[in-house]
């Protein structure tokens, strides 16, 4: 299943990222994979998105939507939120830089209506994406 998806997004992203853009997702999944030592200390269900091609820009402003509640969500918790503030923060700002990378699709749904996952899935399919979008 997560091939042929990584299949799909190859095809669908191809050429399309500039060689600024594309110097984004190093970065990107190198501050996921400092989320990701935490993933059983943060408790939360995210939107995940698992939209393909056409829906990048959807998809991304998401991703971006959901890093934003992921925020708020560990503001009450101090050791997670100081471990992670700069990782967030990064991750937030280079979403927002790829955004804008092609045009949206009119059959885009919304972000509300994506499956919500917890948040070790939410960390995988983000990363799963950015790493499609490197090939």
């Amino acid at each position: 299943h997560c091939i042929s998806v990584a299949l799909l997004m190859t095809t669908a992203y191809g050429a399309s990222l500039s060689p600024e853009k594309l110097e984004i997702l190093p970065a990107l999944i190198k501050d996921l994979e400092i989320l990701e030592e935490s993933k059983n200390k943060i408790h939360v269900v995210l939107y995940t998105p698992n939209e393909i091609k056409e829906c990048s820009q959807q998809t991304l402003q998401c991703y971006l939507e959901e890093m934003v509640m992921l925020e708020k969500e560990i503001e009450d918790e101090p050791e997670i939120k100081n471990e992670f503030k700069n990782a967030l923060q990064n991750i937030k700002k280079n979403l927002h830089r790829l955004k804008g990378l092609s045009p949206t699709g009119g059959e885009c749904k919304i972000c509300e209506a994506n499956d919500k996952k917890n948040f070790p899935d939410f960390l995988q399919q983000l990363t799963n994406l950015l790493r499609s979008m490197q090939k």
